[in-house]
């Protein structure tokens, strides 16, 4: 058997395409072929199946070549560690200037230096305090740089420094995307490493692979044989935080939370029928209950109402955490579903609700934190009346909500474009000047980014 060969070419740091297109016209000329058969040999030596995958890695994200790249940016690209040594120790933006348009970091990803000469710079620029969320123009990340050319543990460097594997560019790309079309030497662990949930115990995959295409006699089979499953967990890579879904459990999957089937299975309710006769523990049904009602009906193929009445009649409890993620995620159906089965009205609910009449009276004797839910689920879920009523209560409009708690409550009435619920939070003292801890951006920010126009215009009013 013979080896696999890599790339006989491998494209610079700011591959042109109109120098790509020069050169398979030179090498039609030259070999006597005709361009799309010329397209198709240069991008295979560049390591990419088709023309088109080769003019996608070579989109424009960063313009050195024009001038615009700062000092820092351009010897983040060479690699030189001396000098971006100096050039931070001076003062250099870590970021990279406002006129750029792409960072000093994206540039050490995408350079075509040896590999422990960029992961060094990446590693003084994320010491330094840059961002591996920053995108650059087109909205590519360093982590996308980094996914088309590696190596692995560059990839990993980043997810640990804070880069978001979910974070896709303006053509709605993720990282994954860039490294299944790249030409890395280790482009198959990359995109095992970016295709989450990694799943790495063959028994498990096949397992979550029944759940998904609802075969409920191969997943008895698999259950039968391996029991033990319903137990285990798929132990994903220590460079990974603790999210949501990391490390799942195999009944988890149900929920479609993240959405990993593109259509879940009519018979869902008997696949995790399967699953529930052979014993889940009470961890996992709370928590998968979690994952459902926190999830849409539409993402859930319309199945969201019978799988919650199943959860519930196989005894999983909505903790008070599965309610507030649920009302985060504006998922107020199954809400109402549990306060026709007897959940108690408390104030965070009436408030996501905007149910004034109770939550005054449920306000009167609420704590401190519980004020606070009430205001930040009644930002998220657009009432303004009970708004006011939570900040007339004493919550407190500066404080970081207790859900998507990178942001405060207006950040998220930017996000709205809601103009009268951010006159009434700054009416009772929201600063404008503060940042979210995700993106680092004010609520003006926000609006300009989400081009929220209405937004925009109020808080520049008010600047």
């Amino acid at each position: 058997m013979s080896t696999p060969q890599g790339p006989k070419r491998r494209l610079p740091a700011d591959p042109s395409q109109e120098n790509l297109r020069k050169q398979a016209k030179g090498l039609a000329k030259a070999e006597g072929l005709r361009l799309a058969a010329a397209q198709r040999r240069l991008a295979n030596e560049y390591g990419h199946r088709t023309w088109a995958d080769l003019m996608r890695a070579a989109e424009p994200s960063a313009t050195v070549a024009d001038g615009r790249a700062s000092p820092l940016s351009l010897a983040a690209g060479r690699a030189d560690e001396a000098e971006v040594r100096v050039l931070l120790a001076q003062g250099e933006p870590v970021d990279g200037r406002n006129d750029e348009p792409s960072t000093p970091l994206w540039h050490a990803c995408a350079s075509d230096a040896p590999a422990d000469r960029r992961r060094a710079i990446v590693r003084l620029l994320l010491e330094a305090g840059a961002s591996p969320r920053q995108s650059s123009e087109g909205g590519a990340t360093p982590l996308h740089a980094a996914a088309r050319v590696g190596p692995l543990a560059l990839i990993e460097q980043l997810i640990r420094g804070g880069a978001l594997s979910w974070q896709a560019d303006q053509r709605g790309k993720t990282a994954l995307d860039y490294a299944r079309a790249g030409a890395a030497p280790e482009r198959a662990a990359i995109v095992e490493l970016l295709d989450r949930p990694v799943i790495r115990d063959a028994n498990f995959r096949a397992a979550v692979s029944a759940i998904h295409t609802g075969d409920v006699d191969g997943l008895s089979r698999v259950l039968d044989r391996h029991p033990d499953l319903l137990r285990a967990r798929a132990v994903e890579p220590d460079c990974y935080p603790q999210d949501y879904f990391r490390d799942p459990k195999l009944f988890w999957f149900i929920a479609n939370n993240p959405t990993l089937m593109q259509q879940v299975p009519a018979n869902i309710a008997a696949v995790a029928q399967v699953m529930l006769a052979r014993g889940v523990e009470q961890a996992d049904l709370d928590y998968t209950l979690e994952l459902v009602i926190s999830n849409s009906d539409e993402i859930m193929g319309g199945h969201q109402a019978e799988v919650l009445a199943l959860l519930l009649s196989a005894g999983a409890n909505a903790s008070t955490q599965a309610i507030v993620v649920a009302l985060a995620h504006w998922q107020i159906a199954p809400i109402r579903a549990l306060l026709e089965r007897g959940l108690a009205m408390t104030a965070p609910i009436a408030a996501a609700l905007g149910d004034t009449g109770k939550l005054a009276s449920l306000l009167s004797s609420a704590s401190a934190d519980t004020r606070q839910m009430a205001l930040g689920l009644a930002v998220i879920n657009r009432q303004s009346q009970a708004a006011r009523l939570c900040l007339d209560a004493g919550a407190d409009p500066n404080a970081y909500l207790p859900v998507h708690k990178h942001s405060m409550p207006l950040h998220q009435a930017a996000l709205h474009d809601d103009v009268a619920l951010l006159e009434l939070l700054v009416e009772h003292g929201a600063r404008l000047d503060t940042r979210d801890t995700l993106w680092n951006g004010t609520p003006l920010g926000w609006a300009v980014h989400n081009k929220k126009t209405a937004a925009e215009a109020y808080l520049r009013s008010l600047a």
